[in-house]
């Protein structure tokens, strides 16, 4: 089945410049972080508690994950001594992630080969320019965040 997309519209041409920066991305946080034994998708988590203590949930909806897949991370990064979980002082249905001493070191190896990897790409990218972009993908997702609930409450009429 051929479908009739327009891909020439501005938003379609962003959404799949977005996708295909976003798999790029995945691929080098997975070279920056193989050395480690991580992955792109291990160090997001890791990055996440390393900036408070959240619970898995709240990673998820950050970082607009499913939950299962966010568990998932979490509980393999709980075996291997790099998280743990802890209790929830308002909610008892709930645990808090939090780093070990050994995830600390793992976060900050992880964030010291990402300095050299953004150095090098960084040699190639005109600084203000991307902080221009960088505002407006924050206005865009803005946005989105909005409008994302009133049209899914019109279709779901």
């Amino acid at each position: 089945m051929k479908y009739n997309q327009n891909i020439e519209d501005p938003l379609s041409k962003f959404s799949l410049h977005i996708f295909h920066i976003h798999g790029l991305l995945m691929r080098s946080g997975d070279i920056v972080t193989r050395s480690l034994h991580q992955s792109s998708a291990r160090w997001q988590v890791l990055g996440r508690i390393g900036h408070g203590t959240p619970t898995v949930a709240k990673i998820a909806r950050d970082m607009g994950l499913a939950r299962q897949s966010v568990q998932r991370i979490a509980d393999v990064l709980t075996d291997e001594g790099l998280t743990m979980y802890k209790d929830h002082p308002t909610d008892r249905r709930t645990k808090l992630l939090e780093l070990t001493a050994k995830g600390e070191e793992v976060l900050e190896a992880i964030y010291t080969q990402y300095d050299e990897w953004n150095q090098y790409i960084m040699a190639h990218l005109d600084p203000k320019q991307l902080l221009d972009i960088t505002n407006a993908l924050g206005q865009v997702g803005q946005i989105l965040e909005k409008e994302i609930t009133q049209f899914s409450d019109k279709v779901n009429e």
